[in-house]
């Protein structure tokens, strides 16, 4: 019963505010977008190109190949539309989700569950099902949908339907990861503005110290470096990072259910004490 009305709860709170529409369009805004607008930049510079507006340009040819290439590519299209769902996006859905991720918490009515009659667990099972479900699929069709309109609008680098949809299985993956340690730190410390901006700043620092080092497979990080580019070149080759991308989902699963526990040891750990030292009657 308790279970029932944590997900009642939950649901009331993410569907009949702007949060719900707010996720679905943080992340199908660049799904529609981005590919539209390289569209729209690729066009202008084949009229460019056609009024011969680079003729008195040094080296004309190779700049007006590399823009076409820059912009006229569906694989490098679709990589950057990933970045920007596995960035900007999740930037977006923090910064919606920050009053039940901890934001709440400050609140008096809801600073201890019991207050409601929820057990911890029961208040915070619905947060780790309905939040990261909802950023999963979310993610998963709007990485589909960017593919498919990159596949139409562009002739150049076209992606096969198994590598859209293995590419927008792994962003799904990494963002509902993603947004799962965020709500788990936000709750523990109650600071959801802060970590918002850790984590956002954190990840890339993270992925650049893991590149130098040449730490790229085997990880959770391994799904982000992958969709943002690499795995759209036409030298990427699948069985060569088949077991690194296995590895890292299942990492992301496993590591989202040890910060779950770790979130509920840490809440039931909390002490509140309400008593005043000089009481106001």
């Amino acid at each position: 019963m308790q279970i029932k009305a944590g997900f009642k709860k939950e649901w009331f709170q993410f569907s009949r505010t702007f949060r719900f529409w707010g996720v679905i369009i943080g992340t199908f805004s660049f799904a529609l977008a981005d590919p539209l607008m390289y569209w729209a930049m690729n066009a202008l510079l084949g009229s460019i190109s056609d009024t011969d507006m680079f003729g008195s340009v040094g080296g004309a040819v190779d700049i007006e190949n590399t823009l076409q290439m820059m912009f006229g590519d569906a694989g490098a299209i679709f990589g950057g539309t990933m970045a920007d769902l596995c960035a900007t996006s999740l930037l977006i859905i923090m910064l919606i989700l920050m009053s039940p991720c901890g934001g709440e918490q400050k609140k008096r009515a809801t600073i201890i569950p019991s207050c409601a009659g929820l057990e911890f667990f029961n208040y915070l099972l619905p947060k780790y099902v309905m939040y990261p479900a909802t950023v999963f699929v979310c993610g998963f069709l709007s990485a589909l949908t960017a593919g498919g309109i990159c596949n139409l609008l562009f002739t150049d680098g076209r992606q096969s339907f198994g590598i859209i949809l293995l590419g927008a299985f792994m962003c799904a993956v990494y963002m509902a990861f993603f947004i799962t340690v965020y709500m788990s730190i936000a709750l523990c410390t109650s600071k959801p503005g802060f970590i918002t901006v850790v984590m956002y700043l954190g990840v890339t620092i993270v992925q650049l110290i893991l590149n130098s080092l040449d730490l790229t497979k085997f990880h959770p990080l391994t799904l982000r470096s992958l969709v943002i580019g690499e795995m759209f070149r036409d030298d990427f080759v699948l069985a060569d990072n088949a077991a690194s991308i296995v590895v890292g989902v299942v990492l992301s699963v496993v590591i989202a259910v040890m910060m779950f526990i770790l979130t509920l040891t840490v809440l039931k750990s909390k002490k509140i004490n309400n008593q005043e030292d000089k009481p106001e009657f």
